[in-house]
Formats: structure tokens, C-alpha cells, sequence
């Protein structure tokens, strides 16, 4: 199923894992560096150390690129946000008229936080402060549009009251940022990319929000929510900071044998330590809650874990 398994061996030592003689090889859908790269990673080195798959990264530039391989089983797996999973599963906003009607869902990650990223020295103070500002205009349709579009209409604000600077995706928003191009830009906290910008350009922070924007929001990314993040001791977060953020999740082609996801998911509700010596990002990561996520259909390999385990199971 897999078009990564002739590169099998050579993932194995770049994961710094040890060849495995009966490991079955998986392909997992991810994205070239950042938060989501981060994420990727850390799951393919747990899962592969486990023993029973091995698991190789599929680096994409961006999470639409991979969504439809995972469909069409060319990947076995892959990673998205909650309102990205949402609309391939049920063929709506950025997915709309065009179901992803293989995907099945695996299991709740983390709480994926991420808030608008600033120069402590720029001036900006609210997202209301972006009116007039250089701000990442993603593709239409795209991820990054929609996060932009929801955290804007929170100030009252649309691509009409800021300067718009085409940006084709997330790399592109992170080195625009980094270059002073962008007055902003979209970052999870606890990623390395925010910890890069503190040690290489400057002191930075992240613009506050209201746990009145949740239902903005959500109107344009389903299952956003507000998180409080002050006093968290992460990179660029003040000591009031609220930001936007939706469960991560994994997911997998209905054709998977049960036996293979049912192995994926025991290692990651096994391996939670190791997750978290990856990455902070891990730290919302909750064994007993792999199955929170609720609206959309379970792989049944990943239902017979929790059903065993006793794990409650969303509908």
C-alpha cells in the first residue's frame, strides 16, 4: 500500500531506530518541518520502537497534498488538525463536495494551541492592531486561509483592513516572518519555530484573544476553541495570553489491516513519556482520551484498542 517502502531502511537510521526483521512498513502523511513536521516525527520514532510497525514519514508541503494519498491508500496514515479532518471526512468548507470517504479516525493527539505571533517591539498589542499591517495571505480554500479569515473576523477585521502578502504556505509564512516581511504570523506554541525566532531575531509574543472569540471562530474552523495559556512558562507567552487552538488527530485509510492500527495506536497510548521528551506540545496528550474526538467515523483496529481498554469512544 505504501509508496515509501523501498526507502525503508534508510528512514530507519535517519529515525535512529534499529531495522526491525518482522515490522510491518507504514507511510505517514506529515509536513516538512515546524509544528506539525515535530509531531510527525515523534510518532514514527515511538510507534517504530515499539516493535510492531515501522513507521516512515511522508514530508508534504502542506497538509492537502497528503490528505488525498491517505484517501486513495497510497499512505496508510496521516496527521491533521480537528477542523482539517472534519471537512475532508464529511466533504465540507475546505473539502466541500469532495468527501474523503476513506479516512477513518485513530486517535486524539494533543491540544493543538497556536495564537498570531508578533515582534515585541511592533507596535501591535490586539489583533485589532493588525488593521493596516503586513499579514500572510494564504491560497484560497487553503488551511492558512481559513485560520487567518477566523482569527480577522474576531477584530472585526477582513483582508480589506490589513496588507494582504501573498504567502504560499506555512514555510513561506514562517520565513516572511523571520525576514520582516509579515508583521504576523500564525505559531503553536511550544514549536521550535518560535523558539528560533526568541534565540535568532528577537523577543517575540503572541496577541491576546477572549473566550468571546471561541464562537467566532468556530463558525469558520469547527472545533476551535479558546485556550488559556498565561503563566505556562512557553516561548513568547505574556502572563495574560489566550489563544485558539483544536485537537490534533490521526487518522488512517479504511483499508488498513485492524492489526496494524490497533499496533499504532497501543504504542502511542504506551509511549506517552517518550512522546513528551520530544516536544512541550505533548503535554496535553492524554492516553485515557485517545478517542475524545467526536463526529466522524473510527478505524475499527483503533476501536477494539479502546473497547479492550475501556477507553470512552466519542460519537
Amino acid at each position: 500500500m505504501s509508496i515509501l517502502k523501498n526507502f525503508a531502511a534508510a528512514a530507519a537510521l535517519c529515525l535512529g531506530t534499529v531495522p526491525l526483521a518482522h515490522a510491518q512498513n507504514v507511510a505517514l502523511g506529515t509536513l516538512s518541518g515546524a509544528a506539525t513536521g515535530q509531531i510527525g516525527i515523534a510518532i514514527a520514532s515511538v510507534a517504530s520502537s515499539a516493535g510492531e510497525i515501522r513507521v516512515i514519514p511522508q514530508e508534504t508541503a502542506n497538509t492537502a497534498q497528503y490528505i488525498p494519498l491517505v484517501d486513495q491508500g497510497q499512505l496508510e496514515f496521516g496527521i491533521a488538525n480537528y477542523p482539517q479532518t472534519y471537512f475532508a471526512m464529511t466533504g465540507t468548507g475546505l473539502s466541500e463536495g469532495q468527501p474523503a470517504d476513506n479516512l477513518r479516525l485513530v486517535a486524539s493527539l494533543m491540544d493543538f494551541t497556536s495564537g498570531m505571533l508578533v515582534m515585541d517591539d511592533s507596535g501591535i498589542a490586539t489583533l485589532e492592531d493588525l488593521a493596516g499591517r503586513n499579514v500572510p495571505r494564504f491560497p484560497d480554500n487553503s488551511l492558512g486561509d481559513y485560520v487567518m479569515r477566523a482569527v480577522m473576523a474576531t477584530a472585526d477585521l477582513t483582508y480589506d483592513d490589513v496588507r494582504a502578502v501573498p504567502t504560499a504556505n506555512f514555510l513561506s509564512m514562517y520565513d516572511g516572518f523571520r525576514d520582516g516581511i509579515l508583521d504576523t504570523s500564525i505559531a503553536t506554541i511550544g514549536s521550535a519555530f518560535v523558539m528560533d525566532m526568541q534565540a535568532s531575531v528577537g523577543k517575540v509574543r503572541y496577541l491576546p484573544l477572549s473566550e468571546e472569540d471561541e464562537a467566532v471562530m468556530d463558525e469558520i474552523l469547527p472545533g476551535t476553541r479558546i485556550f488559556d495559556v498565561s503563566g505556562s512558562g512557553e516561548a513568547a507567552v505574556t502572563e495574560d495570553t489566550k489563544v485558539f487552538g483544536y485537537e490534533y488527530l490521526l487518522f488512517a485509510n479504511a483499508d488498513v489491516p485492524d492489526a496494524v492500527v490497533t499496533s499504532m495506536v497501543r504504542a502511542l497510548h504506551d509511549g506517552r513519556e517518550d512522546l513528551l521528551a520530544t516536544s512541550p506540545m505533548w503535554e496535553s496528550f492524554v492516553p485515557e482520551g485517545m478517542a475524545r474526538a467526536g463526529g466522524m467515523t473510527y478505524h475499527p483496529g483503533a476501536l477494539a484498542f479502546y473497547q479492550e481498554h475501556g477507553i470512552p469512544v466519542a460519537e
